[in-house]
């Protein structure tokens, strides 16, 4: 039971920390908003966290890792293609909204990140475009995409047509997430490649 409650803690401390450093960045983020955003005492965060850098490190690798987690669902659900790509595009919108601020962070503020943490971030990330490579071969072998088709060039189309998409959508139009809706991007993406 204790260690639910501190693994919960620990949870909101992150979640939290992500809310505060979106809005003030690394520099600007003090420790005493993330403990008022948390509810908690500034105490409390150090008996998770060392420092405030070692507090940001955590909620990075805690991003990567809820990606990897609802890109792997997405991928295996039962269904066609079509509706694990639906599916995808729906969690990245989710993800997008959730995790936006912390993603410009690492992209404008990257003298604050270790090397091996910016090789970390960068192998997840090869990760992440290999599995979806290995969806796209899957797809051919088993004849549901052409057999022509190059998979890497395949994946770099469905993840930046799904970024730039949602990015569209979502911070140049003001659309909420939950209402975009990406059945016609997937569909053009797939009348492309069937």
């Amino acid at each position: 039971m204790k260690n639910n409650m501190t693994e919960d803690r620990k949870m909101d401390i992150l979640n939290s920390a992500g809310e505060v450093f979106s809005k003030y960045g690394f520099h600007g983020a003090k420790m005493e908003d993330i403990a008022r955003e948390a509810g908690i005492g500034k105490g409390t965060i150090y008996g998770y966290f060392d420092s405030k850098k070692s507090l940001f490190y955590e909620m990075i690798k805690y991003g990567i890792e809820e990606y990897e987690k609802g890109m792997e669902k997405a991928l295996n659900i039962d269904g066609s293609i079509r509706n694990k790509l639906i599916y995808l595009c729906r969690f990245h919108g989710d993800y997008l909204n959730r995790y936006i601020g912390i993603t410009q962070i690492v992209m404008t503020e990257k003298e604050v990140l270790p090397k091996e943490l910016t090789k970390e971030i960068l192998m997840e990330k090869a990760e992440l475009f290999n599995r979806m490579v290995e969806i796209i071969k899957s797809g051919i072998d088993n004849r549901k995409l052409r057999k022509d088709l190059d998979p890497e060039l395949a994946t770099i189309i469905i993840i930046g047509s799904m970024n730039q998409f949602y990015g569209q959508k979502m911070f140049y139009e003001n659309i909420d997430y939950k209402k975009i809706r990406p059945e016609g991007l997937v569909d053009t993406i797939l009348g492309g490649l069937m």
